[in-house]
């Protein structure tokens, strides 16, 4: 009985969940040229498939990522790492949330990132706040380009450093 009426609670926010559509926002990627300088391309081309009720406990669903829409301040180096990462083939990476759950004053949304054809997962230590119709993501995780099959570039004798950070910021409207 009382899984019943869990199961039935567990449906019944799912069915009142709004859909979560952005409208402002990016994620930015952070690595670092060794000897060089910061990379930090960033990009705003994100699609919400997400929803979530009056609770950041039941966000779920996934965010499409434009990997051809991310931009740093330097033109030569974004083809370099278009190329790197392969963004003809693999145009969009894609954070399907598994679960958020609610740590002291902020949260950990857990999930699989699909990166250049790679599922891993991947946990977002992320701040949630929701007012009225508008909720808004701030968070942060890293990752290493070569667990998802991706080689860190290297030119003349510089090399991209494998661990990417990143930074994500968006606002959305709950329809």
């Amino acid at each position: 009985m009382k899984k019943s009426l869990l199961l039935l609670s567990l449906v019944t926010a799912w069915l009142n969940a709004g859909n979560l559509s952005v409208t402002q926002g990016s994620v930015k990627a952070h690595t670092e040229v060794f000897g060089d300088s910061a990379i930090e391309p960033s990009t705003s081309g994100l699609n919400s498939h997400l929803k979530m009720a009056s609770d950041p406990l039941t966000l779920n669903g996934s965010i499409d990522i434009s990997m051809q829409g991310l931009k740093s301040d330097n033109t030569d180096r974004d083809e370099h790492m278009y190329e790197a990462i392969n963004s003809m083939k693999f145009p969009q990476a894609t954070y399907t949330i598994t679960k958020v759950a609610q740590e002291a004053n902020s949260y950990k949304i857990n999930g699989i990132l699909d990166f250049h054809g790679t599922k891993k997962p991947l946990s977002i230590d992320a701040n949630i706040m929701q007012k009225g119709n508008k909720v808004h993501i701030s968070g942060k995780s890293s990752f290493l380009m070569s667990n998802y099959g991706v080689k860190p570039p290297k030119l003349l004798f510089l090399t991209v450093r494998d661990q990417v950070d990143l930074t994500i910021n968006v606002d959305f409207k709950n329809k």
